[in-house]
């Protein structure tokens, strides 16, 4: 047992590395190999459409080399995927990227969660500003697998154990969201007090995830909601430094604001600036414009009130008979306002809403179940994040946290950034391609595109998305090897072969770094399990020790003939 927690513990491997980015970030002097690349352009026919665009988007025929550069230059948000590319052009390609890690929108990690948030913590320690994730609910017909009768032991204590690594990748002003249903919410209350400390929690919030009534007469209360719990890393910090962000207000909402007095800083509205039934105030008289007086209770001081009427923020009602109100402007109101507990399916998506952005996406139903809306996410990641702020979500599913993000940051501006981390074979099938799809345009209906990015939302979608796959637990339980010298005397002493055996005689082994073989780094090579089959695979040397360290990776150039690279570090 020790050598199989030990096993589990170690930090993996990366087996593979390739990167998919959008063309309009490569330089035009690639464009002719790119052009050439028959892989490449079946891959845009299969995923993205290309043959379907509208006669107005692109009238050329693609299929030309003349056609292809001109469609390359007329698409700068078509995503290149580096894998359909040799070596030599890829190396070429990232060597001409000046801050490679800066210009890395997204980080697509294929593991099991613990795995990826076990070898990635020193280089994202305290750097994630907010975490989302949709774990498993536990209904005993999810994807979530238990021993015996503890469904519920098993499920708190896999998700205690990647809540405690994933706190350190937060930073101290970072917020924790966890999608759930009533089945365990109660649990993951209190697993979270553990985690994160009961004066953190921020709030349960009920989202109502169905539009209709459902008419089930097998149950005596129908479900149309569920619930989304939200922790605070640091509550108090997040609080004094107001590192939390509104949501937008809707066009009803910014229609209450007028402007009927042409007040030079736009459209207000206002409110009492009496105190109400229940408040505190001060007791002064303020005399109107037209010389009635008021004596009465007010919210502030009669000297703030003196500075607000000085720069015009006091309005007086009915012609100036009216008690005061004090303005309230749009402008200042741009960040949003303050979400409450309560979610609807009008402003936060459905899971209807979910099911019809997949199938639009990739032309067919129950591609996934039970995705979430990205209008969902887009909310979540717009009330806690702003800028170059990073979202982690580590039950990734079929992508709906990175499509959100992009979506978010073509509408405000911003160049957040995300990481998903994602076991299923539906990473290769659903995620990778829903992201592809979704960075070359922002509307599809039945698996086309109904229009592409614009010039504007290109340059906003994601420059480079990483992706790379981690050694798992079987593969490195596949490549343990003995030393069968030192074999044929553990056979001669029970007690050495159960107390030394496993560790001694498999110090050797590919997955427990076999020193020996450091000789040649770029040759090191593991048994990888994939596609129903078994293989040699080198590993990516270079990439497992910068996660191990925590390091950032500014410039990657090639060195030799030999296709060795170096890579120059931020700091």
């Amino acid at each position: 047992e020790d050598f199989q927690k030990m096993l589990w513990e170690k930090k993996k491997f990366v087996t593979e590395t390739f990167y998919v980015i959008t063309v309009g970030n490569i330089p035009e002097t690639f464009y002719p190999e790119i052009a050439e690349n028959e892989a490449q352009w079946e891959e845009w026919e299969k995923i993205l459409a290309i043959d379907n665009l509208p006669q107005d988007l692109f009238s050329g025929n693609w299929r030309t080399p003349e056609g292809r550069m001109a469609f390359l230059k007329a698409h700068p948000s078509l995503p290149l995927d580096t894998r359909h590319f040799p070596p030599d052009f890829t190396d070429r390609l990232l060597a001409s990227f000046d801050d490679l890690d800066e210009m890395t929108d997204g980080l697509l990690i294929h593991s099991e969660n613990w795995q990826a948030l076990n070898l990635l913590q020193e280089k994202y320690r305290e750097r994630v500003k907010c975490i989302y994730i949709d774990p498993p609910y536990n209904t005993g017909n999810d994807e979530f697998f238990y021993r015996d009768s503890y469904q519920h032991s098993c499920w708190l204590s896999m998700m205690a154990d990647r809540l405690v690594l994933a706190r350190e990748w937060m930073r101290k002003d970072g917020l924790f969201f966890a999608s759930i249903d009533e089945n365990e919410a109660h649990n993951l209350r209190h697993v979270c007090d553990l985690v994160f400390g009961p004066s953190n929690l921020e709030s349960t919030v009920t989202w109502r995830r169905r539009h209709n009534q459902p008419n089930d007469p097998t149950k005596m209360i129908a479900k149309v909601a569920e619930y989304v719990i939200v922790y605070a890393n640091n509550s108090a910090h997040l609080k004094s430094i107001r590192s939390f962000y509104g949501i937008p207000l809707t066009e009803a909402r910014r229609g209450q604001y007028k402007n009927p007095d042409n007040d030079p800083r736009g459209p207000w509205e206002s409110k009492p600036w009496k105190a109400g039934k229940g408040q505190s105030g001060t007791r002064y008289k303020i005399v109107s414009p037209t010389g009635k007086v008021f004596e009465e209770e007010w919210l502030g001081s009669e000297e703030t009130f003196k500075e607000y009427l000085s720069q015009g923020i006091i309005y007086f009602p009915k012609g100036g008979h009216g008690l005061p109100r004090k303005k309230y402007y749009l402008s200042e109101r741009q960040k949003g306002q303050s979400p409450h507990n309560f979610w609807s399916h009008d402003d936060y998506g459905s899971n209807q809403e979910a099911s019809s952005e997949l199938e639009n996406l990739f032309g067919e139903a129950n591609m996934y179940s039970n995705p979430k809306p990205s209008r969902l996410i887009s909310r979540i990641a717009r009330m806690s994040t702003i800028g170059s702020d990073t979202v982690l979500d580590y039950f990734a599913g079929s992508g709906t946290t990175g499509h959100a993000v992009i979506n978010l940051n073509r509408e405000d501006g911003g160049r957040r950034k995300f990481i998903l981390v994602e076991m299923a074979d539906y990473f290769d099938t659903v995620l990778l391609p829903r992201l592809k799809k979704v960075t070359f345009s922002p509307e599809w209906k039945d698996g086309k595109p109904k229009r592409v990015a614009t010039a504007e939302e290109a340059k906003r979608g994601p420059r480079i998305i990483k992706v790379i796959r981690l050694e798992s637990y079987e593969d490195a339980l596949n490549n343990l090897s003995f030393d069968e010298s030192a074999g044929q005397i553990a056979l001669q002493f029970e007690d050495y072969l159960l107390k030394y055996m496993l560790r001694w005689e498999t110090r050797k082994s590919e997955t427990l770094l076999n020193v020996e073989k450091l000789s040649k780094p770029f040759d090191y090579c593991l048994h990888i399990y994939r596609d129903g089959e078994t293989r040699v695979q080198k590993v990516d040397l270079p990439e497992t020790f910068n996660y191990l360290i925590g390091l950032d990776v500014a410039k990657r150039q090639v060195l030799d003939d030999n296709g060795r690279c170096y890579l120059v570090y931020r700091g």
